[in-house]
């Protein structure tokens, strides 16, 4: 038996790692809205071609967020998150490259194509090392870390913004990816926790759910009352994720440097929320 699976500050730390690759993934989506008006100098993107980048985003994030965990199931935990990870920070990084609309624009995708599975790696992680009395703190903790990365984007990219110029945020952005990389592909090792009470209800609920097909879980009512109450939310949130600095850009005549003072502060109060909620 493997006696590390057993230890609690060892699952903790995954619970960790995990959080940071949500934080990331969150830090990275926000690279465009930022970094919005010095591109806007360089590409000429209007307010509706702007909405265009982020639709791309969220259609391919969509597919991947419903197909992911198939993926993973696949691929297992390990090669799955370090694969997923790898793909969105490659993307990222290639923003920088960008001389035309319609390459943001498939960098977008394919941005969103990869962050799209990180929730159900995330999730997977979860389930194979913690029981089910830690997993709500557990997921509250990783949650936490969509407020964090979203409240050091601003402050963080008007920071490389002043100094470096905008191809610099994606390639800055990028680089810390592939640095969880690197950190995942050396502290991350395969097998899941030996759960003396919780084996048998984690091995009965992965072999439903690999009985089942995507037709059939779609129709079970628990999965259309999340996906439902994930609709209603997500609406909101990306909303004001995609479109605050540039509200704040155009409506209000912020500049880099104000937008990097205030913009933060919504996600500092979702932060503590995930932290209350759990």
């Amino acid at each position: 038996m493997d006696t590390q699976s057993n230890n609690p500050a060892r699952r903790w730390i995954f619970v960790s790692l995990v959080t940071a690759a949500i934080a990331i993934s969150y830090f990275d989506r926000q690279t465009v809205s930022v970094a919005i008006a010095a591109i806007q100098r360089t590409i000429p993107i209007s307010n509706q071609q702007f909405s265009y980048l982020q639709t791309g985003f969220l259609l391919s994030y969509a597919a991947m967020y419903a197909i992911g965990g198939r993926m993973l199931d696949k691929l297992g935990t390990r090669l799955g998150f370090l694969l997923i990870m790898l793909w969105w920070s490659v993307a990222c990084m290639l923003h920088g490259l960008a001389t035309s609309f319609a390459w943001l624009l498939a960098m977008r995708f394919l941005l969103g194509m990869g962050e799209g599975g990180a929730f159900p790696a995330a999730t997977r992680v979860v389930s194979e090392w913690l029981p089910p009395h830690e997993r709500a703190t557990a997921m509250g903790f990783i949650n936490a870390g969509t407020a964090v990365g979203s409240l050091l984007a601003p402050p963080l990219i008007g920071l490389v913004l002043i100094y470096s110029g905008w191809r610099a945020v994606f390639f800055s952005a990028g680089s810390i990816g592939l640095l969880w990389v690197l950190w995942w592909a050396i502290s991350y090792r395969g097998g899941r926790a030996r759960l003396p009470v919780d084996a048998a209800e984690v091995i009965e609920a992965r072999q439903l759910a690999e009985r089942l097909s995507f037709g059939e879980i779609v129709r079970l009512r628990s999965v259309q009352g999340l996906v439902i109450a994930k609709f209603m939310s997500d609406s909101a949130w990306y909303f004001m994720l995609f479109w605050l600095p540039k509200y704040l850009y155009d409506a209000r005549g912020f500049d880099i440097k104000h937008v990097s003072y205030y913009a933060w502060i919504p996600y500092a109060a979702s932060s503590i929320g995930s932290f209350l909620g759990d």
